[in-house]
């Protein structure tokens, strides 16, 4: 998790996306290439491309090396060549231009989008979501700094990583106070909204492709009836003492799990994805080590999610 850290911290901003893992990172937990994609191990060139897109826990915070990730695992488990499309503390418009802006040229197997906290989480925060552009962790930042040139980039950077940090637990800090300028049943509706959009585009992307897309519900604690274990009780324990503030988000998580869940399957059966709740899955509630946080997976969880993914989605 030092790693992750030290990664979170250079954090570049970047055009289109507001900000992206730092390219040519060279950890012994985690690696980038040239444009900051998380590397994958096992590549199968000659095979087809598949993707797996999401926010972090797609990207592998809490993986030991970029070979226990999901997209390598799958790698090694399929017959598909498996690219990382994780964004850290991305919302669903996010992976759609990062997807975008790539500009793969052939995806002949499957994509699969594996998300779905941000977007809630960032909806029960303070600030306006637009129903055009949504809304983005360190949204207030940006919107001061566009007012302001005062701050250098790596202070900028290190604010942003204090915010990523803040919605997991992972730094102390409180979470603003200031009144949002919409109710939360308005930020909702528009986050429905912004994600309805997003998943035109992915089955447009499929379309054009011949292939399928499948948006999966990501195993997140508060969702699962998961058993914690003596590693787990102690790691929450101590983010929650770090994160002062959090918990009145992380109740509201909690209790929209059901309400969400039904939106969001709705919308993925209008826009024509496939849709699988990896909440509901038995494995992920027996009594092993498998989160390092709430949302984020060590190497069993990385491995128990990778193999859910190929018996439910038959890959």
């Amino acid at each position: 998790m030092r790693d992750y850290d030290e990664l979170g911290m250079n954090q570049e901003w970047v055009p289109h996306l507001m900000y992206f893992h730092p390219r040519n990172a060279s950890l012994r937990s985690v690696s980038t290439d040239e444009y900051g994609f998380r590397k994958t191990s096992g590549a199968k060139i000659d095979s087809p491309t598949a993707l797996l897109v999401g926010g972090s826990s797609v990207f592998g915070i809490g993986a030991t090396s970029d070979s226990k990730t999901i997209p390598s695992l799958l790698n090694a488990a399929t017959r598909y060549n498996w690219l990382n499309f994780g964004g850290r503390a991305f919302n669903s418009t996010q992976e759609v231009i990062l997807l975008h802006l790539a500009n793969i040229k052939k995806i002949d197997g499957p994509i699969i989008v594996m998300s779905g906290i941000n977007n809630l989480t960032r909806s029960l925060m303070a600030g306006s979501v637009s129903p055009m552009y949504g809304a983005f962790f360190q949204q207030g930042l940006f919107e001061h700094q566009m007012r302001s040139s005062e701050v250098g980039i790596r202070e900028l950077s290190q604010k942003l990583f204090v915010q990523i940090c803040i919605k997991f637990g992972l730094n102390k800090k409180t979470l603003t106070t200031a009144q949002s300028r919409q109710s939360k049943a308005e930020s909702y509706a528009s986050m429905l909204k912004v994600f309805e959009r997003d998943c035109e585009y992915l089955q447009m992307l499929a379309k054009k492709n011949n292939t399928t897309a499948t948006f999966v519900m990501q195993p997140f604690i508060p969702w699962l009836n998961k058993s914690l274990t003596p590693e787990e009780i102690n790691l929450f324990a101590l983010l929650d003492q770090e994160a002062e503030g959090f918990s009145q988000v992380l109740r509201e998580l909690e209790q929209s799990k059901e309400g969400y869940r039904r939106d969001i399957e709705m919308t993925c059966e209008k826009t024509g994805l496939s849709f699988l709740d990896l909440n509901s899955a038995s494995e992920l509630n027996r009594p092993d080590w498998l989160f390092v946080d709430r949302a984020h997976f060590t190497d069993e969880g990385n491995d128990t999610v990778a193999k859910l993914l190929v018996r439910d989605l038959s890959l």
